[in-house]
């Protein structure tokens, strides 16, 4: 079962269920505060002195089978050469989890994401809500980058729904993989769109710097005038 919520419900979900063994999968260095166990692909085990920290592959980790009641798995989908694969670790090592992705043009805006993996993002992820299932796409490089990460976390509280795509699974992930083919029908006098990009190669974008200049300009003004939220870990 696969289904759209949000990081908070899942947090509170967590919250009233102290007893759960909890993992972060793809932790990074600032992972969920709720989080038993902390795994990456990358050693920060120094940013988990109190904790268990485990340096592993996401699509092939050490863990027991059902060895968690609930593992996040932030950011770290979309970076998988297989959906296949990862989304079998995760359904074998824990019972159910949340899984958070950038939706297509955000991921498109955010400096880095076009890098090779396995700090780049492979695939598009969005969910279809008319069949349960989570959607996997080849991504490419259709706009500029021109967003630092670090701008981008203030951003959230305003533009969130823009931003990431929130999943709860319970038992299984319902998913598929999809073919780089891209359409809309408008029902108006405007003609149906279809984009046939498999194969297709892309030529790079060169960072915007000036692009990114003006949104830490506007976000600058944001914290001058004291809006309340401090950037934080997406």
């Amino acid at each position: 079962m696969v289904e759209l919520s949000t990081r908070e419900y899942m947090l509170e979900l967590i919250s009233n269920n102290p007893d759960w063994n909890v993992l972060d999968l793809g932790c990074g260095t600032d992972g969920i505060r709720l989080a038993k166990v902390y795994a990456d692909i990358e050693d920060r085990k120094d940013s988990y002195p109190n904790n268990r920290f485990v340096l592993t592959e996401a699509c092939n980790t050490p863990f027991e089978d059902k060895e968690f009641d609930f593992v996040f798995a932030m950011h770290l989908v979309e970076h998988a050469l297989s959906p296949a694969d990862i989304c079998a670790e995760l359904m074998r090592i824990s019972k159910r989890g949340y899984i958070e992705v950038p939706t297509p043009f955000f991921d498109n805006f955010v400096v880095g994401n076009s890098s090779p993996p396995p700090h780049g993002h492979v695939s598009w992820v969005t969910f279809d809500s008319i069949k349960k299932e989570i959607v996997f796409k080849p991504r490419f490089q259709i706009v500029a980058e021109s967003a630092l990460p670090a701008d981008t976390t203030f951003l959230v509280p305003f533009f969130r729904g823009s931003m990431h795509t929130e999943i709860y699974w319970e038992d299984t992930i319902e998913f598929r993989c999809e073919e780089a083919v891209f359409s809309f029908t408008a029902g108006n006098s405007d003609p149906p769109r279809r984009v046939d990009l498999r194969g297709a190669k892309i030529p790079p974008w060169k960072f915007d710097l000036g692009a990114s200049a003006a949104l830490s300009k506007s976000i600058a003004l944001l914290k001058s005038i004291g809006a309340p939220w401090k950037p934080r870990r997406f």
